[in-house]
This record gives structure tokens, C-alpha cells and sequence, in this order.
């Protein structure tokens, strides 16, 4: 029998696929017309905070003073702040901000931008156009590869039209298409990657029972933590997997016994990789336990709820309002993908508190509510839930519904990147003024 053809081999033959080909060339082009990596725009704020580590250890080799990547920011950028993610120790030591987690997944890129500046002959310091560039594209490939491991997981419970239906919401109508293209190199769409792999390996170890899949799930876990600490709170996800009645507690609890030397490897995994920030923080700054973000606290007796999930301002639910759906899914969940039903039920709660209650709620310059990205993945259980449940009977106005609010998601993505909406203090006159305007 005759091989297929190369193209054959790799064109898709799902409709889950077809979607994720229709969101790898949209947000390609986006990503190519945001073209940030041109004017060094790539590695400031949060991203520079992350990268910093990397700077640091491999190009500067200033780590624990930073001075000359203060020096090195200064020359790409002498518009920011070059101290921006810094923390000066009383010790006269200096470390970071940011967790190093991110850090780590930045590795790879800045391998591959350090073999683009080679062939260009542009400088070997971290920021030159290669690095910009790297970082944005595989920053951008993370949040693909998550999309694609979605498509795949959303088939294990639903019909493939069903769960094309729900990539195509998540990937193009909500503000992950954002954080994938023109804000790529922020953390949003890695760590969208880890809670996709974070879904999948809970499955796969209560499934398959193997190491493998457990320490999996462990390194997963830990990097997650690593990457965020307020990640923490996703541990919901494998501990609450499937625990819908008493039974099935009961049924957990002598599996858990049963396999209580992977639980020991587990647990020893994750142990490592969060003790590498304790470890450098004992090296660098001389101190075990250190306040990475100093005089930015959380506010539990005074959320910020209302605001968060509805105001013009950042509302997640106004400027993401496909997820709204996802969260009546729930109600529904019971039926198609009842392991997920107590993981949404207590997560989803604790997680829209624990954000809100952040000091600056509204997540600095942004769109829509950033840190909720890390949600999408178990919410797109709910999601393709609510269209099982629905979709049959209303296909053709759930279908224009959805086709509206995509091309909202992706009118407004491109208006929060070019300014006509703004990225902090939006109010109502300047929404209706810009609604669907392009330039």
C-alpha cells in the first residue's frame, strides 16, 4: 500500500482539528501584525520580571546584584523602569519578583533566539530582536500545543463537532486569543498549557494507574506551582477528580492507599521542583523565605467580586461572555463529565475569590481578567456540556450567538492592542464610543 503524502499525514481529519488549524493561521497573523519583537517590546513588565532569571544566570552572570541587566534594560528600553521586578534585600543582595518557574519554560526559546541572533549576527545579549522574537513565537506555541491537547482531551467525553464547537470558543472568543498573539509572552498561555496537561494526567493516572502517568501529573503540579504560586489552589483538580458520592470517596481513599508509593514519588516531585525558588533564594539572597511581591497583598475581607466579574472596567464576564456559558454548564456537567462536577463546584468559587480579593483586581494593564486563563481548561467541560445538552435542539441560534461573540472576542482583542479601548480605566462612555470601531 502506497505511503501518504506528507500533507496527508499531518492534514486533519476532525473537525476538533479544523479548528485548531483555523486558530494556528488567525493567530498567526495576528502575532505577525502585532510585530511588538520590532520595536523591544516583548521582554518588559511581567515578561522582563520572568525572563530576568534568565538574563541574569546566562548573559549579565549578575545574579544576586542585577546591576548590569539594569545596564543591558537601559539600552533597549531607557523609557521603563530598568529596576521594574527587582527586590532589594537589606542584605544589599537583590532577587526577583516573579517566581522562576516561568523562568524555566523560557529556557528553550532563549536557546533557539541565541542560534537566530548567531545566523543574523545580531548581539548576544538576551534582548536583541532574535530573543524578542523567540520568546513571543514560543510563548505562542505553548498556547497552541494547549489548545490542540484540549481538543484531544474534550474528545474523550464528547462527540468531535461538539468539542470543535468548544475549542473554537476558547481559542478564538475568549481572551486567551489575546495572551496567545498580541500579549504572547505573558504567562497566561503557558500556564493555560500546564492546566491542559494538569486535566489530562489526572485522567490518565486515575485511568491507567502507572508511575509514568503519576509523576507526570507531579511535575505538571509542581511547575505549575513553581510558574504561580496561587496555581496551589489547582491541586482541586486532581484531589476532587471523580469524587461524586460517598462511594467513590471511599474508592479514592483505597486507591490512594494502593498506590501510595507513587503517591511518595509524587509528592517527592513536587517537593523538588518547588524547593528550587526556597533554593534560590538561599543562595542568592541569603534568605530561605523571602516576600517576592513586597506591599502587594490580598484583601480577603473586601473582594472585589462585582467589579471583577461584571464592571466595564475589566469585568471578566462582560468582556468574556462565552464563559458565562461555561459556568451555566455546570449545571449540566453531572451528566456528560460527572468527574469534573466537584472540582468546578469548590474551584471555580475559590479561585474567582482568591483573584479578586488581589489588591489591584483589575491585574494592571490587561484585558479582560487575566488570571482566569487558568481556569478555561476544566471550564471547557462545562462548556461542551452546556452545548450537549442544547445544541441539538438550538443549534442555529446558539450557532450565531457564538459566531457574534467570537468576532466580538476578536474585534476587542485587536482594539485593547492597538489602544482604541484602554488597558486600565475603561468607563461606559468610552466602551459605546469604541465599540466595534478598528482604528
Amino acid at each position: 500500500m502506497a505511503r501518504p503524502t506528507f500533507w496527508k499525514r499531518w492534514w486533519p481529519t476532525t473537525h476538533t482539528g479544523y479548528v485548531w488549524l483555523c486558530i494556528v493561521i488567525i493567530s498567526l497573523g495576528a502575532l505577525g501584525r502585532s510585530a511588538r519583537w520590532q520595536r523591544f517590546d516583548i521582554i518588559t513588565w511581567d515578561t522582563g520580571g520572568y525572563y530576568a532569571y534568565v538574563v541574569s544566570a546566562f548573559v549579565t552572570h549578575d545574579i544576586g546584584s542585577g546591576t548590569d541587566l539594569v545596564d543591558l534594560r537601559n539600552v533597549y528600553r531607557p523609557d521603563l523602569n530598568a529596576d521594574y521586578g527587582m527586590v532589594h534585600l537589606s542584605t544589599g543582595n537583590t532577587v526577583f519578583k516573579y517566581p522562576i518557574g516561568i523562568a524555566i519554560t523560557l529556557l528553550p526559546w532563549f536557546g533557539v533566539g541565541t542560534g537566530y541572533a548567531l545566523l543574523t549576527n545580531e548581539a548576544l545579549d538576551g534582548y536583541s530582536m532574535p530573543y524578542q522574537f523567540m520568546l513571543a513565537f514560543g510563548c505562542w506555541v505553548y498556547a497552541l500545543l494547549g489548545l490542540w491537547l484540549l481538543g484531544k482531551e474534550l474528545r474523550h467525553y464528547f462527540s468531535d463537532h461538539l468539542a470543535a464547537l468548544t475549542l473554537l470558543c476558547v481559542g478564538l472568543g475568549t481572551n486567551l486569543f489575546c495572551y496567545a498573539t498580541y500579549e504572547a509572552a505573558m504567562p497566561h498561555g503557558t500556564l493555560f498549557l500546564l492546566n491542559v496537561l494538569l486535566l489530562r494526567y489526572t485522567r490518565k493516572w486515575y485511568t491507567e494507574g502507572t508511575m509514568r502517568a503519576g509523576l507526570t501529573l507531579a511535575a505538571v503540579f509542581g511547575l505549575l506551582v513553581l510558574a504561580r504560586p496561587s496555581e496551589l489552589m489547582m491541586a482541586a483538580v486532581p484531589a476532587l477528580w471523580g469524587l461524586t458520592s460517598l462511594a467513590a470517596v471511599r474508592e479514592r481513599l483505597a486507591y490512594w492507599f494502593g498506590h501510595w508509593p507513587q503517591l511518595a514519588a509524587m509528592g517527592v516531585v513536587v517537593a523538588l521542583l518547588v524547593f528550587l525558588q526556597f533554593l534560590f533564594w538561599r543562595v542568592v539572597g541569603g534568605q530561605w523565605l523571602i516576600e517576592f511581591y513586597p506591599g502587594e497583598t490580598f484583601d480577603f475581607l473586601h473582594p472585589h467580586l462585582l467589579q471583577g466579574l461584571f464592571s466595564v472596567r475589566k469585568g471578566w464576564l462582560l468582556w468574556t461572555p462565552l464563559m458565562a456559558f461555561a459556568l451555566l454548564g455546570i449545571f449540566w456537567t453531572r451528566r456528560y463529565v460527572a468527574q469534573a462536577l466537584p472540582a468546578l463546584v469548590v474551584l471555580i468559587p475559590v479561585v474567582v475569590y482568591v483573584t479578586y480579593s488581589w489588591w489591584d483586581w483589575g491585574y494592571g494593564g490587561s484585558f479582560s481578567s487575566r488570571p482566569l486563563i487558568s481556569l478555561y481548561p476544566i471550564l471547557s467541560l462545562s462548556l461542551a456540556s452546556l452545548w450537549a445538552r442544547w445544541w441539538p435542539a438550538y443549534a442555529v441560534p446558539l450557532a450565531v450567538v457564538v459566531l457574534a461573540l467570537v468576532l466580538l472576542n476578536l474585534v476587542q482583542c485587536w482594539q485593547y492592542f492597538v489602544g482604541i479601548i484602554s488597558c486600565c480605566e475603561t468607563t461606559w462612555e468610552m466602551y459605546k464610543e469604541a465599540f466595534l470601531k478598528l482604528q
